[in-house]
């Protein structure tokens, strides 16, 4: 075989290996993009699991010999409401508390709007 064949063997060899590169990089970036994002829902999720607790906990103390205490509970999920941050992730919690605090006042909910065309 001559040195010229020989060389293309090698680039051609050399050409295969960078495109394997390549393929395993872009594999490799979009597990990290996923990785981000199921953290960015993990991160969403331990606030909404909050939010469920603090009613919880908001419930539990306005409970009294003679049922609940409906002002005071109402008063410690407005508190709550107030303390929670309207950016960043806490930011999840309001619209869980509301929910929940309307389920626990027997409210009924509305249903969500149908989407438009």
């Amino acid at each position: 075989m001559s040195a010229l064949q020989e060389c293309r063997i090698e680039l051609a060899a050399a050409r295969q290996g960078e495109a394997d590169r390549a393929a395993v990089r872009g594999e490799l970036e979009a597990a990290l993009q996923r990785e981000a994002a199921l953290r960015g829902e993990l991160i969403l999720e331990r606030e909404r699991t909050e939010a469920v607790r603090l009613v919880l906990q908001a419930l539990l103390m306005s409970l009294r010999r003679f049922g609940l205490r409906r002002r005071l509970f109402l008063s410690r999920i407005a508190r709550l409401g107030r303390e929670t941050p309207d950016a960043g992730p806490q930011s999840a919690r309001h619209a869980v508390m509301l929910v929940e605090a309307r389920r626990v006042m027997g409210v009924a909910q509305s249903p969500d709007p149908a989407p438009g065309p």
